[in-house]
């Protein structure tokens, strides 16, 4: 029972502690969401030239990570180096 009410305890402060931050981020995304509504309909050649950088740049970093993976740089050799790890674990 005590850590039953412990843990409703430590629930309990850690709710209250984030009530004002909850509260204070739902209020502050709703004025930026606001803002953006208004703001797009005008801006339309800006916000279709911002989303074509966001997404080239998207698949850029994509294809960096592909050819930056541990395992592709390493290969085969990754997994000869672990082979006797693997064979004590099925013992």
């Amino acid at each position: 029972m005590a850590a039953t009410t412990e843990a409703e305890v430590f629930v309990r402060k850690a709710y209250d502690k984030s009530k004002d931050l909850v509260s204070t981020v739902k209020d502050q995304s709703s004025a930026v969401y606001e803002d953006a509504r208004r703001w797009v309909p005008e801006h339309r050649t800006a916000l279709a030239a911002a989303i074509s950088a966001g997404l080239v740049g998207y698949a850029l970093g994509r294809r960096r990570r592909r050819a930056d993976n541990v395992f592709a740089v390493i290969g085969r050799p990754f997994a000869i180096i672990l082979s006797p790890f693997f064979k004590m674990l099925k013992r």
